[in-house]
């Protein structure tokens, strides 16, 4: 089978043309984020232009395609007219804007009830109804045209078809989606941000079929037109449809955020994780993923790179870090002398994005500076911040269910996850694949399921 596959970040896009599950060709656009004081957007105008991009680069070489299969960041929620133009920027996980919003939310429903609706706390940019509420407030003039909600896929499904729709994966992080119950969009949420039912998308599996391509985007794409086209689904669900998906299959993507996603077979809304269903579940057992995300792991370096080590190129700095990394791998008997200095004493708040689970506003910050203090001793705490973090992270999904020995991962970030995992409880336990291609092979599986008769 011949499918189209795109995969839609927070700072890329990537197109690939997979044959039998095989990437055979691919092509990069970069989408960098806009990021202003607590606004984190992607402009949903100019994602769709490197959408179309991506696609067109990547059937220069091919005539035929069976299914085109998405998959994007979420969430990245925002309003369109009924034509599908964008009318907001897209809101990202890592805004911060809508801390009002989230209280205002939480104290109509209480905690618990909220939970019980949608598996999760209406966490400020990580669950869209925050959002939805802040742009209700603050841009009333285009709340009354009654636009449409999207996500990413919705948004792109749309344009290549025409037709409106979501999948469960993506639902669940509007806040206004069944999670717990897969049960439909939450009429108490609904009503409480007034919408209609009219502009909220059709909720399908991400193994069904959306719609096909129009005959304008065929000519302007260089797609076939009436290629089927899925709904679209969360990029890390389409890397565990790479995977055997059973209860217990852990994926790592360590990327700009390091996401720990878990498959469990039932939905058991805590504080401290993120839920939400696989999103396929025409053809498959429907489950669910609790996730557990640092909105800043790779970016927390990166920021690093860019603000304290401008002076050195990229290729210094990352061999900088992985000396870094390996003198806090090594055992204390082996270090050189003074080698560590235990970063000075220096300690890091891992949270320059926030707190992906918290309705507080938490900031990342430096403890423990002093004269003394160089900058190596500074990424080193930032290393070692994140490790602490990921180890406790860990603890908290085995909390909810056992976990499979093999951990499949994925990302960018390989250097930093490495020595993380290197960190784990009971390191000797772990087993990593990578998931060659990363989410690609798993959206090629979708489609392959969607296309079944």
């Amino acid at each position: 089978m011949r499918v189209l596959c795109v995969d839609v970040g927070s700072s890329s896009i990537k197109a690939a043309w997979c044959k039998n599950g095989k990437v055979k060709t691919i092509h990069q656009v970069d989408t960098p984020s806009i990021t202003e004081g607590r606004r984190v957007e992607i402009d949903a105008d100019h994602l769709i232009k490197a959408f179309e991009k991506a696609i067109r680069e990547v059937m220069k070489h091919h005539k035929h395609v069976d299914a085109i299969a998405i998959d994007t960041l979420c969430p990245g929620i925002g309003l369109a007219d009924g034509h599908g133009k964008p009318l907001t920027n897209l809101i990202t996980h890592q805004d911060r804007r809508s801390f009002a919003q989230a209280a205002a939310i939480e104290k109509e429903f209480g905690k618990s009830e909220h939970q019980r609706l949608t598996g999760n706390r209406p966490i400020p940019g990580g669950i869209g109804s925050t959002s939805l509420l802040w742009l209700k407030e603050n841009q009333p003039d285009i709340w009354k045209q009654k636009p449409m909600v999207i996500q990413p896929t919705t948004l792109l499904v749309h344009h290549l078809t025409g037709k409106w729709s979501i999948d469960p994966s993506q639902a669940a992080f509007t806040g206004l989606y069944d999670t717990p119950g897969l049960k439909g969009w939450v009429p108490e949420l609904v009503k409480f941000l007034g919408l209609e039912s009219g502009q909220l998308p059709t909720l399908l599996w991400a193994d069904e079929i959306a719609g096909t391509v129009t005959e304008k985007m065929a000519e302007r794409l260089g797609v076939p037109e009436g290629t089927p086209v899925l709904p679209g689904i969360v990029d890390t669900s389409a890397a565990v449809m790479a995977t055997d998906g059973r209860p217990g299959r852990l994926v790592h993507s360590s990327g700009s955020s390091d996401v720990l996603a878990l498959v469990v077979d039932a939905c058991k809304p805590t504080d401290h994780l993120l839920w939400r269903p696989l999103g396929a579940g025409r053809h498959v057992k429907p489950r669910w993923l609790a996730v557990s995300t640092m909105a800043a792991g790779g970016s927390s370096i990166k920021w690093m790179r860019d603000e304290f080590f401008k002076d050195i190129s990229h290729k210094q700095f990352w061999k900088l870090l992985e000396k870094v990394i390996d003198r806090l791998d090594a055992p204390p008997a082996k270090e050189s002398k003074g080698a560590e200095r235990e970063s000075a004493g220096v300690q890091f708040e891992a949270l320059l994005a926030g707190d992906r689970t918290s309705l507080e506003e938490r900031r990342g910050a430096f403890d423990g500076l002093t004269l003394a203090t160089t900058r190596e001793d500074m990424l080193a705490a930032v290393v070692q911040a994140l490790t602490d973090e990921s180890r406790q992270r860990l603890q908290s999904l085995q909390a909810v269910h056992k976990i499979e020995a093999e951990v499949y991962v994925m990302g960018g970030e390989q250097v930093l996850a490495g020595h993380l995992h290197r960190h784990w409880p009971e390191p000797k336990r772990w087993k990593f694949t990578p998931l060659a291609g990363e989410a690609m092979p798993g959206l090629a599986k979708l489609a392959e399921l969607a296309l079944r008769k």
